[in-house]
């Protein structure tokens, strides 16, 4: 019983079902002096349900994009996860992010089985590991700061989840 009464939806159909019973036994008139004490007894739960739907709808919204979605300076990056844990960055974003073409073949011939078509639509995408490496060798100035952050916000939780799989202790940062 006492879980029922901590939904909004509940409480309001309660403080109503109060409210009407008052009215009936007292008369239409004492409803009038009784309006405030039931808007004060309402407004609790009313912005609770508010609340309760604001953040139903925001998880049916992001939920799909959880973990996918990162955005390094006002550029969308969409990663993907493969089933061991490696984030593969499509080349496009990557390309859109240092300013300049990166030639999918010779990566895919400098770094074997890390470069691959994926996605749908499918498209290049490139490993983590890999970018940082190839990233390492650049000198500009984007280049580096770009590796930095992927080294943070991309490739340390996904080795740190590796980890944890293979039951290894998680290294801190």
């Amino acid at each position: 019983m006492k879980r029922w009464l901590s939904f909004p939806s509940v409480q309001i159909a309660l403080c109503t079902v109060c409210y009407g019973l008052v009215g009936y036994w007292l008369g239409k008139y004492m409803l009038v002096f009784t309006a405030p004490a039931y808007g004060a007894a309402i407004a609790r739960p009313l912005i609770n349900l508010v609340a309760n739907f604001r953040h139903g709808v925001r998880a049916h919204v992001w939920m799909p994009a959880h973990g996918t979605h990162y955005v390094f300076k006002d550029t969308t990056i969409h990663v993907l996860d493969d089933e061991d844990s490696w984030r593969w960055l499509p080349l496009a974003d990557v390309e859109r992010v240092l300013g300049r073409k990166l030639n999918a073949r010779l990566l895919g011939i400098t770094y074997p089985e890390r470069v691959l078509l994926a996605g749908k639509p499918a498209r290049m995408h490139i490993r983590d590991d890999t970018l940082i490496e190839h990233l390492s060798k650049l000198s500009d100035p984007v280049a580096l700061r770009f590796r930095t952050w992927v080294e943070r916000n991309v490739a340390l939780p996904a080795r740190r989840i590796r980890q944890r799989a293979a039951g290894q202790a998680v290294d801190s940062f």
